[in-house]
Formats: C-alpha cells, sequence, structure tokens
C-alpha cells in the first residue's frame, strides 16, 4: 500500500493536469462558430415562437488553444420564428438561436445568428402548377373543341392545378434530434471557466 503521501502527490499531479486543460477565464471572441447536436426535435407544425429546445455541444469551445467550454456542454435555445405554409400561398419557416451553454455548474448568457430553415413558397409552386394545368388543358381543349375548347381548357386546367396544391396540404419543417446546427456567436462572450 502507498503511504499517504505519496497518493497526494499523485492525487495533486491529476488535479494540476485537469486543471491546466482549462483556462481560468477567458473570452470567446464574436464570431466563433458553436456547433450543436439538437437533444429536443423542432417541428414548424408543433413548436411555437418563443419556445425554448436544448442541444449539446458537439465540440469545445477554446480560446488560445485552452478549453474553455467542453465538448457536451449543454445549450439552451429558443425559437425566434415559427411559420406554417398555407395551402396556397406562403412557406413553412424556423428560426433557431443559442441563449445559454450550461457546464461545471455554471450558466453562460451567449447571443448567436439564427439558423433558419425554410420550404419553397407555396405561392410561386401554386402558380407553376396552376401555369402547367392550364398549359395542358389549353391543348386538350384545342384538340376537343377548337378556340373555344381551348380558353374553357385553359380555365379548367389551371383550376385543375390549384386543387392539386389544396389537396397536397401545407408544407412543414422538421429538424429531427440529434441534428448538427451550427449557429455564429454575435459578441464576446466573458468565461470564468476555473473548475
Amino acid at each position: 500500500m502507498k503511504n499517504p503521501k505519496q497518493m497526494g502527490g499523485v492525487l495533486l499531479v491529476l488535479l494540476l493536469g485537469v486543471a491546466t486543460t482549462y483556462a481560468a477565464s477567458a473570452t470567446i471572441p464574436a464570431g466563433t462558430t458553436i456547433s450543436v447536436r439538437l437533444a429536443d426535435p423542432i417541428d414548424s407544425e408543433k413548436n411555437y415562437m418563443g419556445e425554448t429546445f436544448r442541444a449539446t455541444l458537439d465540440s469545445p469551445l477554446t480560446v488560445d488553444g485552452k478549453l474553455v467550454i467542453p465538448r457536451g456542454a449543454e445549450a439552451i435555445g429558443r425559437l425566434t420564428a415559427v411559420e406554417q405554409s398555407g395551402r396556397i400561398q406562403g412557406r413553412a419557416l424556423v428560426a433557431l438561436e443559442l441563449t445559454a451553454l450550461n457546464f461545471n455548474g455554471k450558466s453562460v448568457a451567449i447571443q448567436t445568428s439564427a439558423y433558419q430553415e425554410a420550404s419553397a413558397s407555396r405561392g410561386k409552386e401554386t402558380a407553376k402548377i396552376a401555369g402547367a394545368g392550364g398549359v395542358l388543358g389549353t391543348i386538350i381543349g384545342a384538340v376537343a373543341g377548337g378556340k373555344k375548347g381551348a380558353l374553357i381548357g385553359t380555365g379548367l386546367g389551371a383550376a385543375g392545378g390549384t386543387a392539386v396544391q389544396t389537396i397536397r396540404g401545407t408544407e412543414r419543417i422538421q429538424i429531427p434530434a440529434e441534428s448538427l446546427v451550427i449557429f455564429i456567436l454575435q459578441s464576446p462572450v466573458p468565461v470564468d471557466a476555473g473548475l
């Protein structure tokens, strides 16, 4: 059995080794990339603006080669925008930002850029489908009934294209749990990272 002095020396070396990997205090500069993995899924049909979400830091944050915030630290964010697409026009939109990083019993408030996902505009898509339906209706109408048939076919084709969009329903944005999402720090953050 080792004597207590040797054990104390080994423990001190281990503690000093851990302490030197962390910066005692540092400022994380603006422009730093913060990558996180979502813990909570995000869905434009289920979530709402102002709601919070959880994530974990996917890469450690370092300053001058020294660890400031470890990988796996909890990240807290909020939804800054949630919009649902309509059946005829509009688009689904989700925007997120990080507000805090929690580690070693501390919470550090942060401000990041927004991460945003949006579906295609339903208005443009409806116009394309209605337009294609109108062209097809014109051709069929012209073949079936000449000029008058072409006019009727155009209207019916366009209406049919719009009806297809209505039946197809709304677009939605879904960001599953474990998705990697990247934010940019907007302002410097002083951190007392000492253990």
